[in-house]
């Protein structure tokens, strides 16, 4: 016979992930083609604004984003297609969740590259980001 205080003390170990579980940050938007922007203040949850809905790849859509990095943003974060993109002067990287590893999209040769290409972009347009249309990463 099981005794409660004996059961307690099995089922213990298995409260704390089991709670954790249950504060998992939202997921990032799932909305197909659609490119999103994180806009927040410190004080407010994240939220997502889309900048486009014509996107045909993350790649694409971290090209997009990077180049409000390249105008100056400290991050650019965005979203696509239920997985999180992440910008800053380091790397540009991507989760399917908020706190979890962070996989390359592109490796600092490649990055390097496009922003280049980016950059003619943005001189070409006056300073503006260039249309999503405009973007298309291709892989070597």
């Amino acid at each position: 016979m099981i005794r409660p205080d004996n059961l307690l003390k099995r089922l213990w170990p298995l409260a704390l992930p089991l709670a954790l579980m249950g504060c998992d940050p939202p997921g990032a938007p799932t909305d197909r083609g659609v490119c999103w922007r994180t806009m927040s203040k410190p004080s407010q949850r994240p939220g997502f604004a889309p900048i486009s809905n014509a996107v045909t790849s993350l790649d694409d859509c971290a090209a997009l984003l990077e180049t409000y990095h390249l105008q100056g943003a400290q991050t650019s974060n965005g979203a696509y297609q239920g997985y999180f993109i992440f910008i800053d002067s380091h790397q540009v990287s991507s989760s399917s969740r908020v706190n979890g590893f962070r996989y390359p999209i592109f490796q600092p040769s490649q990055r390097r590259e496009i922003d280049k290409d980016l950059l003619a972009l943005i001189k070409e347009r006056g300073g503006k980001a260039p249309a999503p249309g405009d973007i298309a990463v291709e892989r070597k």
